[in-house]
């Protein structure tokens, strides 16, 4: 050593020794401490820091074939890389804010010949960049701290005293390599720049290493024995290893040394509640409570982090991180330390599920202590299977008696014996009766979506329903089922599931010219009342089950509607197989929702995380549509043209199991089937072969028939839930809410049923009238339930807060298409032409800005008689969204829609405010108006009964004639010259406007 270098060694060891005397054996210091890794887990792939300081930095073994478990060890004896996921900055930032460092290290090195330095402890990117790095050079440690004094590679560096390795290691030659030494190795540098290297709990070297930390790098990871590039190994073992983020004293080392290299070892049998003092049997103490807690996510089909707990073999084969179960050691097994949440970081079940309990840990504690008896026989192979055969959507259908109730007077159809009876459990009400011409206008609006317009039809219900008689209104009922705007109104709802839109949606957002032929098939089925069943097969498969019906064949427009882009066969490969395997999941995702309200799509990368489909069940479900695709063809017998989904030959395409849905990776092929829980006593082969019965065409592989088969098969495939599902969708259209509120999820997550037997009765009976879809309808339109009144009652609500056993009509306020349909019949202006091409209504500029790139949007658009149809004939461009319907929650057709949002929000307001089309229609109602009516009374009288259903008050009438009275004035005064019947169409026209937004025009009732 130098002078220098001798005095400073000099001092380090005096300050050793004035501080050494008085400390406690077996405590290691914790103040500063950054992170610890201690080893003492004893298996997996991961190194958990203990430290239990800020963010725990784990270490990640991703060469096991080169470390094992040993003892409070991990020995190493080959190439490995043991490295942080991230960078270690909270080791960086400690470094940086103190400008100080402690490494601290219990090794024990597998022989003195290791060169390079072989790296120990080190936080660099490879063997030139570093920002610190502990390493073994040959007999000596060597350790290399890179400062703003030193180069980027941290030399020059210290080094311990030649041969302190090879000397230890020499006392023990020839002896077992268990008998070779452990050392304790410490490295710390203090803000003065002084750095000491201890070797069991003594200084040997020390050396001034000056300059800040300011250049380290932020991006290096710390990794244990080897550089990243995987070219500097050292062999041996670590016992401990502990970084702080100040320099310990000569003291402080002292008394890490002291308590061994075990010492910060967690004593895990002190954190955990104790085992069970009782002989454990697995089948009703153990697989209980994995059943509960763990089988959610660790079990076949969502075996997360690769640990399933159902199967045996799989339980004690461990996680991707190794084995969780020791047998006879509960205190050493990963289980138990998960579920007792000792590691904050990593607590099992996670922290938004309820956790176990101390006693059932203590039970899971004797059962691994007692040898982890897990007897033949009682795997559980596929848990979600199991559950999904109780779950009540899955079951065949049933009938079902209909209840007995107290107040059997109040009953109208079987579906107020199921309401009443659930009241009359509660000591619950229903509500009166409704307003009789509140009623009808709910009807009209329910069944049709327009007002009621003036004459004797309703008006004979009105009295009807006044004097206790339900004859006449039941005749109103019919009337509106049998309604061509019926199919308008309620093919609405339908289109909403079917994600129907009239252009490509997405950057492009090209035209579908031809898309309408769907919207028109869905219109007519309603109106036609075509057996929902029907319906349901002729959009999976129509052009294979009537070839020759021109609507059948446009159902399949279903299979088309989803958003896509299309891409030119110049784009990568992998870009168009993405875009290809998108949209059919598109077609699946939606298939499953809509028609079996199931979440099908959350297989496509893994088995599903809840119900029980699998993600091979997922591509072989898929295979019925993978050999098809869109096309514009020339309908049979009618010669238009329209977008349908077709075969692309009679052969089946090659379908693949895609491993986490990368669809390169094709782990296995797939046939054409359909899910297990959703089967009975028929095989995939039968619909298939029923499919292929009549004389077989060769352009097209029948497999869409199997599968729309058995989407409606109710006695052996999905038929029953299909029909609950149709049901329970339809109820929500007249009650704002499904009997199950989630619509699109009627699987093990999903809500129950708030009338479970309703529901189940309502869908038996569906099925036992030929899936009509308007008997359905009289029956819910005729039923007591349906006609209460909407008042709100606040004894009965604190009850009953959210209403679900329907104690009172929930209002509903109108959807978007219907707001502005009701504008147009108000106003009188709405042309009732049907069917054919979409109209393209004027849109503000504004709303187009940065559009599209193909079929740009007319900026020429008219508003005139062909642009005032019904709603639900406008073009809808997804990336073009028309304002006034974006302001009242229409949906972006994106995908499928089972339940509109129903936002109360300022632009709404605005809208009715300032949107042109409000002012315009106003204005029309107005002229009407003015020329029916008389004088102002008429005319109030007139605009209450076309824009509201009813007669004004006294109040209405009297604040209305006021209004228009302050209106012209105010007009005359700032437009003296205006000719008086403009100032009173002006007038007239504002008080339309200030009708059109009204809450009682937007709401039913």
């Amino acid at each position: 050593m130098t002078g220098l270098s001798t005095r400073r060694f000099a001092l380090a060891v005096a300050a050793w020794l004035a501080t050494t005397a008085g400390l406690a054996a077996g405590e290691r210091v914790q103040s500063g401490l950054v992170v610890l890794y201690d080893f003492e887990e004893g298996s997996g792939n991961v190194v958990r820091d203990g430290s239990r300081t800020l963010t725990p930095l784990d270490l990640l073994i991703q060469t096991p074939q080169a470390a094992r478990w040993k003892d409070g060890a991990l020995a190493i004896d080959r190439s490995a890389t043991i490295v942080t996921r991230v960078p270690a900055s909270k080791i960086i930032d400690a470094a940086k804010r103190s400008g100080e460092l402690t490494i601290e290290a219990w090794v024990k090195p597998a022989n003195a010949m290791q060169q390079g330095p072989a790296r120990i402890v080190s936080l660099s990117a490879d063997p030139g960049n570093r920002n610190f790095t502990l390493g073994q050079d040959g007999g000596r440690y060597d350790v290399r701290l890179r400062t703003l004094k030193t180069d980027v590679n941290g030399l020059p560096s210290l080094a311990g005293p030649d041969g302190s390795i090879a000397d230890r290691l020499g006392a023990t030659a020839g002896l077992p390599s268990s008998a070779a030494p452990l050392t304790h190795v410490v490295y710390a540098r203090n803000s003065a720049g002084q750095a000491t290297l201890y070797l069991d709990g003594k200084p040997a070297a020390a050396k001034e290493v000056a300059g800040g930390f300011d250049n380290w790098s932020g991006d290096f990871r710390l990794i244990l024995a080897n550089e990243l590039t995987g070219n500097r190994p050292w062999h041996g073992e670590l016992h401990l290893v502990a970084i702080y983020g100040r320099a310990l004293s000569a003291g402080e080392v002292e008394q890490n040394f002291a308590a061994g290299a075990a010492g910060g070892a967690i004593d895990y049998t002190a954190l955990l509640p104790p085992a069970a003092d009782q002989r454990v049997d697995f089948v009703s103490h153990v697989q209980p409570i994995l059943r509960k807690h763990c089988f959610e996510c660790h079990a076949q089909g969502n075996e997360e982090a690769g640990l399933n707990l159902g199967i045996k073999a799989r339980a004690l084969a461990g996680s991707d991180q190794g084995p969780v179960l020791v047998s006879g050691q509960s205190a050493k097994s990963r289980l138990i330390h998960l579920v007792s949440g000792i590691h904050k970081e990593a607590i099992m079940p996670p922290p938004d599920y309820d956790p176990l309990t101390k006693d059932q840990i203590g039970i899971l504690r004797a059962w691994i202590d007692q040898g982890l008896a897990w007897p033949d026989g009682t795997d559980v192979v596929d848990p979600r299977l199991a559950a999904a055969r109780t779950h009540w959507a899955f079951q065949p259908l049933r009938p079902v008696e209909l209840p007995i109730v107290k107040d059997a007077s109040w009953v109208r159809t079987p579906i107020d014996r199921f309401i009443l009876a659930s009241l009359e459990a509660k000591n619950l009400a229903p509500s009166p009766p409704a307003d009789a011409r509140l009623l009808i206008r709910r009807l009209y609006f329910d069944v049709i979506g327009l007002p009621p317009t003036p004459s004797g039809d309703q008006d004979g219900a009105t009295e009807g329903r006044r004097d206790g008689g339900t004859d006449a209104y039941d005749a109103l009922v019919d009337k509106l089922l049998t309604s061509p705007q019926f199919g308008e109104r309620w093919g609405r709802h339908w289109l909403d599931v079917a994600r129907y839109a009239d252009s490509d949606g997405y950057e492009s957002d090209a035209d579908r010219p031809h898309a309408y032929q769907y919207r028109d098939f869905v219109i007519r089925a309603l109106n036609d009342d075509l057996p929902f069943d029907k319906f349901l097969r002729w959009q999976l498969a129509g052009d294979e089950i009537e070839p020759d019906n021109s609507q059948a064949v446009a159902a399949t427009g279903f299979l088309t509607a989803a958003a896509i882009t299309i891409l030119p066969p110049a784009h990568l490969e992998e870009e168009r197989l993405r875009n290809r395997y998108n949209e059919l999941d598109d077609i699946l995702s939606t298939t499953g929702t809509g028609m079996l309200g199931l979440t099908l799509g959350c297989a496509r990368c893994h088995d599903h995380k809840y119900d029980a489909v699998s993600s091979r069940e997922y591509y072989r479900l898929l295979a019925a549509i993978h050999g098809g695709d869109r096309k514009v063809i020339k309908l049979p017998r009618e010669g238009s043209e329209a977008l349908v989904f077709h075969d692309l030959g009679g052969t089946p395409q090659a379908t693949w199991l895609f491993q986490r849905g990368d669809f390169y990776d094709r782990d296995q092929p797939v046939q054409l089937g359909f899910l297990e829980v959703l089967m009975r006593e028929r095989a995939v082969e039968d619909y298939w072969t029923a499919a292929r019965r009549d004389p077989p065409r060769s352009d097209t592989t029948y497999q869409r028939k199997a599968l729309a088969a058995w989407v409606t098969d109710v006695e052996h495939g999905a038929g029953a839930l299909a029909a609950r599902v149709a049901v329970n969708r339809i109820w929500q259209h007249h009650f704002g809410e499904g009997l199950v509120r989630t619509v699109n999820d009627f699987g093990v997550r999903g809500e129950r049923p708030t009338h479970p037997e309703l529901l189940e009765w309502l869908a038996h009976d569906f099925v036992e009238h030929g899936w009509s879809v308007k008997r359905l309808h009289r029956l819910i339109l005729t039923s007591a339930a349906y006609q209460q009144s909407s008042a709100f009652d606040p004894a009965k609500a604190k009850i009953d807060p959210d209403n679900r056993l329907l104690w009172h009509k929930p209002p509903q306020r109108l959807e978007a298409e219907i707001v502005r349909d009701a504008m147009l019949a108000a106003s009188g202006t709405l042309n009732g032409q049907p069917f054919g091409p979409a109209f393209k209504p004027p849109i503000p500029a504004e709303a187009m800005v940065a559009r599209n790139t193909k079929s740009p949007y007319p900026s020429d658009a008219r508003d005139d008689a062909t642009t005032r149809r019904r709603s639900v004939y406008m073009f809808h461009k997804r990336v073009v969204p028309y304002p006034l319907m974006q302001a009242f929650d229409r949906p972006d057709a994106q995908q499928a829609c089972g339940r509109r949002d129903q936002t109360t929000v300022a632009p709404q307001g605005l809208a009715l405010l300032n949107d042109g089309f409000v002012r315009a229609r106003a204005a029309d109602f107005a002229r009407r108006l003015i020329e029916t009516a008389g004088d102002d009374t008429a005319l109030v009288d007139s605009a209450f009964e076309l824009a509201l259903a009813r007669a004004p008050s006294a109040a209405d009438k009297a604040a209305s004639l006021a209004f228009l009275r302050t209106a012209r004035e105010r007009r005359q005064s700032r437009e003296p010259g205006k000719p008086e019947a403009e100032i009173r169409l002006a007038a007239a026209t504002d008080f339309c406007q200030a009708l059109f937004s009204l809450n009682e025009f937007l709401y039913i009732d």
